[in-house]
């Protein structure tokens, strides 16, 4: 988009020399005819053709997305998406509906199964991650006494620690409540379930399994990047065995779970040191970072503000296939901006030499 600017205004300078070198040779060759023919060369160039190339196809892009439920927020987008090698796709509330809904609860301490949910929903009761909300619903149907939390602290990507009746309780991924737990834990879970851990000091409490629908278009979408040879990558904060899942669902051939919001933000940046051009599309708070260090980003308008205000897109739309829409408006803008740019180049190289020849009038 820039260059067309760029070379607009060296055209301009050119010009500009090149009707003084014009006037000068007809000054000295027939006088009379020197000032009409630098006037003709000045008129008849198009310089505005070079500079509108760009901002007008993509202002012509940029008005039908909105229509479509895409609001582009940076002007690099279309320019970059083109060019894209790699397209990274986060899993809950991307490429999965982001409603996780609890389908098991396993307990492994003498505490009631209910009371367990009633524990773990104190301590998501402030958070908006989908895996939280879908604690606390199965916890208020059970319409039990409402437990408080104190002191609760988050670890982006692991889970959250505090205070019930002064005995403190984490609530999260294996790793991270093990550390409370003390010891590890053997079980096996179902394939496609999330498991999320409650235990206290000493001892696990429960497991509860959730599970996430994939996005009916999630499929086409990832088919659709592939046939335009483009590398797929799901990167996932849950576990690997969810993240595989769903990968095999979707044919993506590469997929990563258990990654920490930095581990993802390393893997991107890993990508881009390679000469990788790197889509990013996620909706959490997790993928603020690595939305911001793509090349081009994708946040969903469903998931956190935070994404949504560190991603070059916001898809306002449910859609996943908005992406792959956009993405053929780039290629087709792309398109457009190159016979924009053929058509003005094509006209003054054609009608300056003809004024310059005195061919043609000032009028």
């Amino acid at each position: 988009a820039m260059w067309a600017d760029s070379v607009a205004s060296w055209f301009v300078a050119a010009l500009l020399l090149f009707a003084v070198a014009v006037f000068a040779f007809w000054q000295w060759h027939d006088a009379a005819r020197a000032w009409p023919i630098a006037i003709a060369v000045l008129v008849v160039s198009c310089p505005c053709a070079l500079s509108l190339a760009t901002p007008t196809a993509m202002a012509a892009a940029t008005d039908r997305l909105v229509r479509q439920g895409v609001l582009i927020v940076q002007p690099h987008v279309l320019e970059v998406l083109h060019r894209t090698t790699h397209i990274v796709f986060d899993k809950t509330g991307t490429l999965t509906v982001g409603k996780p809904a609890l389908q098991k609860l396993i307990t492994f301490d003498e505490m009631e199964g209910a009371a367990c949910l009633q524990f773990a929903a104190a301590l998501e009761a402030n958070s908006a991650h989908p895996l939280a909300q879908a604690i606390i619903a199965a916890a208020d149907a059970t319409l039990l006494g409402e437990v408080v939390a104190d002191e609760v602290s988050s670890q982006p990507g692991q889970g959250l620690e505090g205070l019930v009746d002064g005995i403190p309780y984490r609530l999260g991924n294996a790793a991270y409540v093990a550390e409370l737990a003390g010891k590890p834990l053997h079980d096996q879970v179902p394939p496609g379930m999330t498991p999320v851990y409650l235990g206290c000091s000493g001892s696990w409490l429960a497991r509860f399994d959730l599970s996430d629908a994939i996005r009916s278009d999630a499929h086409q979408v990832v088919r659709h990047f592939q046939q335009l040879g483009k590398t797929v990558i799901l990167l996932s904060g849950d576990q690997p065995e969810v993240a595989q899942y769903v990968a095999g669902k979707l044919g993506i051939n590469e997929a990563h779970g258990a990654c920490l919001p930095e581990q993802k933000l390393a893997y991107v940046q890993q990508l881009q040191k390679q000469g990788a051009i790197v889509a990013m599309v996620g909706d959490g708070i997790n993928d603020a970072a690595v939305l911001r260090a793509a090349d081009v980003s994708f946040a969903m308008g469903s998931g956190a503000e935070l994404a949504q205000t560190h991603a070059d897109t916001v898809l306002l739309s449910p859609r996943l296939s908005a992406i792959a829409d956009t993405a053929e408006l780039a290629a087709r803008t792309m398109r457009i901006i190159r016979q924009n740019l053929g058509w003005a180049s094509a006209y003054n190289l054609i009608a300056i030499p003809a004024a310059a020849m005195g061919w043609i009038n000032p009028w």
